[in-house]
């Protein structure tokens, strides 16, 4: 069965490629805004998370951002088939890069570097734009369970040269590629059971501390990386910038919980800036929902 539903995804992929980019994402946008009216569990979540970062914002307003999220949602994934299946130079030729002469002087430093980066946007470009920016490039990720499957998405992936590193596998790895001046890409806008409570967006959020422990051990620098769309076409602006840290005091609990706050605080700028772009209907704030469950039955609040 694992190997049926492969074969069905490649074929469907190569299908989609066949058409035209544009179309294919307008395609996708389409279905993204029926999924909001059908999907009613992950449209309660993106509702009751605008909810609780806008209050200021009415029910009209909050509503058409998760519903515009949905769409951007959808416009990525039937654009994806064009990330994993088109050439290179055609990628090159659909994206702006902002930072990238800084990106390089960190990575002469010798120490490596941390990239940052959220679903904003589709995140499949700008990891697979981010591989193209230097040699040695690294991406945490989750793998799929079903082998043929992981094995198809990861070659899409790693065909310019990245090196996908599962997260399911461990870290050990990650010191000596750090030590050999590689870069390390990781999403830092997922709920973790194991992370530690840190604001984003005014609110608790569990939160991995993986790049706060190199930069307090080693210096690491941090770089943050967001991709713009431009309008709701296949057109892309891929910012890079260095994220400053803050002072170390010598207590690595504390040190930690702020250096993870300044790297999430660089990315609320961007959100709010165009809040559709973001993956609203995941539980980022899943850790408050857990303490208080009655915060799930509250889904529109006022006003």
């Amino acid at each position: 069965m694992n190997i049926l539903q492969a074969v069905l995804v490649r074929g469907i992929f190569w299908f989609i490629r066949l058409i035209p980019v544009r179309l294919a994402g307008a395609t996708g946008a389409g279905l993204g805004r029926l999924a909001f009216y059908l999907v009613k569990r992950r449209r309660n979540v993106a509702i009751r998370n605008l909810t609780r970062i806008y209050p200021e914002k009415n029910r009209r307003w909050r509503k058409h951002i998760a519903r515009e999220s949905f769409a951007e949602m959808g416009r990525t994934i039937l654009e994806i088939p064009h990330v994993f299946l088109r050439s290179k130079s055609f990628l090159q030729s659909r994206i702006q890069v902002e930072g990238k002469d800084e990106f390089h002087g960190a990575l002469a430093q010798g120490k490596g570097v941390f990239v940052a980066f959220y679903h904003h946007s589709n995140w499949e470009m700008c990891g697979v734009m981010y591989s193209t920016l230097a040699s040695g490039v690294n991406c945490i990720y989750r793998a799929f369970k079903q082998p043929p499957l992981e094995d198809f998405v990861r070659q899409c992936r790693e065909r310019f040269g990245a090196t996908m590193q599962p997260r399911q596998q461990g870290l050990r790895w990650l010191p000596k590629a750090l030590k050999q001046g590689k870069s390390v890409a990781i999403l830092l806008d997922q709920h973790l059971s194991v992370g530690i409570p840190v604001p984003f967006m005014g609110h608790l959020a569990n939160t991995t501390t993986v790049p706060a422990a190199f930069v307090c051990k080693h210096g690491t620098p941090v770089f943050g990386m967001a991709l713009h769309r431009i309008g709701k076409s296949f057109r892309f602006h891929l910012q890079l910038w260095r994220i400053n840290m803050p002072a170390l005091t010598g207590d690595k609990d504390a040190d930690m919980y702020r250096i993870m706050h300044r790297i999430g605080k660089g990315f609320e700028p961007i959100i709010n800036q165009r809040p559709e772009l973001w993956l609203w209907s995941h539980q980022r704030w899943k850790l408050l929902e857990e303490y208080y469950k009655g915060i799930t039955e509250v889904v529109y609040g006022t006003p």
